[in-house]
């Protein structure tokens, strides 16, 4: 009489699988799973030439010839992380429309090296801001590694939006490694490049893996703050609850038409307005989309000012309209980035 677990026809069954490391290194295992009759009695079996060599690696065969059991093989890779400490995440900042280079330094404890294992423990990450901005392209190992550690890494992000948003805007790549003889703890130094072309805040993680195995997960913070003002428009107020209207055109940074929007940010003097709020940029080299913006006076005597953004998918642009003489815009279409227009009376 054979022992187990029962199953009904068409019946299903979870099976449960416990890892718990004490090393940072990878396992290896086999679940098997052997199916039997309930009776005992053989399932019936021609074996010949012609039978199919995994089928025959995947039964089991009486002594009569029938098939005593059905055999599913699953290996099983474990890979142990890193326990999740309350880090305090590194964070990248930068101007829009701007580049910044950072160097990161993230610790790993419990490394094997090979078979000299350790018990796993914490990790910790880091903004070195005190280092030379000249950053070394090669990867330098010391002396204090006996045996060469290979590692994979990568920027995970938390949806395939902001993979796509942010994945063109950083670069990275690790320019040096080192281990402390004494207490084991490697530390990785990466140099991360940030070129935000808009505002933005957006989170990421930076997953370590040693080719030994052990993953090791690092909170990141990517912040473009705004850019500065590209230009500023100055309008002349022909009256006091008459509109001043000043326009100009703007053109998409690629070939292809682009959607935008257009609005003013807090804080601006509600006497401005801007038109259309939302439409189609036209394609580079074209005469481009005409953008105009008015301006209300209701008082005398106080000078009024906003910051008009034009967003678009690409990039933004932000300028400061004024009321005082007449448009500045020579140098708008210059850079099509977080574009800001400053706008005073």
């Amino acid at each position: 009489m054979y022992l187990g677990t029962r199953l009904a026809p068409k019946e299903k069954l979870d099976i449960p699988v416990l890892f718990m490391p004490d090393t940072m290194k990878m396992y290896e295992a086999v679940v098997v799973i052997h199916v039997m009759r309930e009776n005992g009695e053989n399932w019936p079996y021609e074996d010949s030439a012609e039978s199919d060599k995994d089928l025959k690696s995947s039964v089991t065969v009486g002594e009569n010839g029938g098939i005593q059991g059905i055999l599913w093989i699953y290996p099983v890779h474990g890979i142990p992380e890193a326990p999740q400490q309350k880090l305090v995440p590194a964070v990248v900042r930068c101007r829009a429309r701007q580049r910044v280079e950072k160097r990161v330094e993230v610790l790993l404890t419990g490394v094997v090296p090979g078979a000299n294992a350790m018990p796993a423990a914490r990790n910790s990450a880091v903004v070195n801001t005190n280092k030379p901005a000249n950053i070394q392209e090669e990867v330098q190992v010391t002396d204090g590694f006996s045996t060469t550690v290979e590692f994979l890494y990568e920027l995970q992000y938390q949806s395939n939006e902001i993979k796509s948003q942010l994945g063109a805007l950083v670069g990275m790549h690790l320019i040096q490694r080192e281990r402390d003889t004494e207490s084991g703890i490697i530390t990785l130094i990466f140099n991360i490049v940030f070129a935000p072309n808009k505002p933005m805040r957006n989170e990421a993680t930076l997953v370590v893996q040693c080719a030994t195995g052990g993953v090791w997960k690092f909170p990141m913070v990517f912040i473009a703050t705004e850019p500065e003002v590209d230009d500023v428009i100055n309008i002349e107020a022909v009256g006091l609850n008459k509109e001043s209207i000043v326009g100009f055109k703007l053109t998409s940074q690629t070939r292809n038409p682009e959607p935008f929007t257009a609005h003013f940010l807090a804080g601006s003097d509600p006497e401005f307005l801007v038109l259309p709020q939302a439409g189609e940029l036209l394609p580079a080299g074209t005469v481009g989309t005409h953008i105009t913006v008015g301006f209300t006076p209701r008082m005398y005597g106080k000078k009024h000012t906003a910051t008009l953004v034009i967003q678009a998918k690409s990039a933004q642009c932000t300028d400061r309209p004024s009321s005082k003489a007449e448009a500045e815009l020579s140098n708008w279409n210059e850079q099509m980035g977080h574009h800001a227009v400053h706008v005073g009376s």
